[in-house]
């Protein structure tokens, strides 16, 4: 196992990042990728912030708090790993934790061959292994023989005295984790490379869009020409000035005949307090109506359990700006995403499938929306099949789901136990990608229950294993 100090290999920002779906007490990261290549070989760096609020910090042997995280990460084809990954890292050393300020980044990289992949990154607060997150995700490696790396989007950039993890091609860059900057991001930087099997002589361009009609944005583009096989281009862009929206990162090369020859695009929010939001007019819509802050709020908080990554942080910063023009046009943006014929009525029918959770799920310390059972209801649907277990003899309480399919998955199920309180059942186990798959659970229950099963009672992964 390698112990990587991030105090000495790797950046500590100290600076407030915006969170993605920030909880009291839970681990709060965020992750991303981009592909480039060396002359040889395609590589996957790998980016990962975590923020000090959600990290526990014990006092280590030199008596001085200190937080600690496991971080696992695996690469598999069919169901095979190919290469993974596993290291603690450590925070910095710190003397007083009622001010704490800071969010830690890892950046790695990772050999893979051209193909598909299945990613799977677990994050597990050593101090705290309760707090952990799972994540799941398809990559695809391709072959950059010509064309475009990926666009990496870049917080701080300073020229390299010492290669580090962070240098490529004279710089070290500590990558921006997301794709929402708020009215503190003055700058866009933005890193990419451009692949070339000739030496014809090609212009790159680098331009900022709005989203919604593809036109340049205050005029923010930057050019250059090269003949290079391989370029890298490092670009800052002055992003003060725009309004709140939806944008296109758009790289592209053209000949000299002005042909497109390859381009690469990302997308990007910007949610400016200063400045009025210009691009979606709310009049004559069912937003427009919606006139009472506190009202819609609670709106935009119910869709919490179906929110993007990036919807969910640009909500975060919606709801602390308390602007209701922000609000109303983030609702309806929101909403004309999911069903831009109809919105209004996408949006009555989730308020009826709310108020079901809101009534079915609910204890004491939370809303039934905000509950794991509420979350997978609204995302997933109602199940096709729900076993409960109340007053189990040997088992605490517990629910098992069964869904036919959601999307393209087939047979999918949950386990919710319960072990705290009445109805509060977390979620424990299931095999939809991307939800929690929690094997310490999993061993401690077939450590104490597997044995102890009598007189054909049956437990959860009985009902999991042979849903009803």
């Amino acid at each position: 196992m390698k112990n990587k100090n991030l105090e000495h290999l790797f950046l500590v920002l100290v600076f407030f990042l915006t969170t993605i779906d920030s909880l009291a007490q839970q681990l709060d990261a965020r992750f991303d990728i981009a592909q480039f290549k060396t002359d040889s070989t395609e590589y996957l760096e790998t980016y990962l912030s975590v923020a000090e609020k959600g990290v526990k910090f014990i006092k280590n042997e030199d008596d001085i708090f200190q937080a600690q995280l496991r971080i696992t990460i695996q690469f598999l084809r069919d169901d095979q790993i190919i290469t993974a990954d596993k290291y603690n890292l450590l925070s910095p050393e710190i003397k007083d934790t009622n001010s704490l300020n800071f969010v830690f980044v890892d950046q790695q990289r990772y050999c893979l061959k051209k193909g598909t992949y299945k990613l799977k990154l677990n994050i597990v607060d050593i101090n705290n292994p309760i707090s952990k997150i799972n994540h799941e995700q398809e990559i695809q490696i391709d072959d950059l023989t010509t064309g475009f790396s990926d666009i990496e989007l870049v917080d701080q950039f300073t020229q390299t005295t010492e290669k580090n993890i962070f240098s490529k091609n004279g710089y070290d860059l500590v990558p921006f984790i997301s794709n929402l900057y708020n009215s503190k991001n003055k700058k866009l930087n933005c890193y990419f490379e451009y692949y070339n099997n000739t030496a014809k002589e090609m212009l790159i361009q680098c331009s900022i869009l709005f989203q919604e009609n593809r036109k340049l944005a205050n005029n923010l583009i930057k050019s250059k020409k090269t003949n290079k096989v391989s370029f890298s281009s490092l670009n800052s862009f002055s992003i003060e000035d725009l309004p709140s929206g939806t944008y296109i990162l758009r790289v592209e090369a053209r000949n000299t005949d002005n042909e497109l020859i390859h381009f690469k695009e990302r997308e990007f929010y910007k949610l400016n307090k200063n400045i009025k939001i210009e691009q979606l007019d709310t009049e004559k819509t069912f937003v427009n109506a919606i006139n009472n802050k506190d009202s819609l709020a609670l709106y935009i908080k119910y869709t919490y359990p179906i929110q993007t990554p990036s919807e969910s942080s640009f909500a975060d910063n919606v709801l602390d700006y308390e602007n209701l023009e922000m609000m109303q046009k983030f609702f309806l943006t929101f909403w004309k995403n999911r069903d831009p014929f109809n919105s209004e009525q996408s949006w009555l029918n989730y308020l009826e499938q709310v108020k079901i959770v809101n009534e079915k799920f609910k204890n004491g310390l939370i809303d039934g929306y905000l509950s794991d059972r509420g979350r997978v209801y609204l995302s997933y649907g109602s199940p096709n099949s729900r076993v409960e277990e109340v007053l189990p003899n040997q088992f605490q309480p517990f629910e098992v789901w069964h869904y036919y399919n959601i999307g393209n998955e087939r047979n999918v199920r949950f386990i919710f136990s319960n072990r705290v309180m009445a109805n509060e059942y977390r979620l424990v186990y299931s095999n939809k990608i991307g939800e929690v798959s929690d094997r310490d659970w999993l061993d401690r229950f077939e450590d104490n229950y597997y044995d102890r099963r009598e007189n054909g009672e049956q437990s959860p992964f009985d009902y999991f294993n042979t849903p009803n």
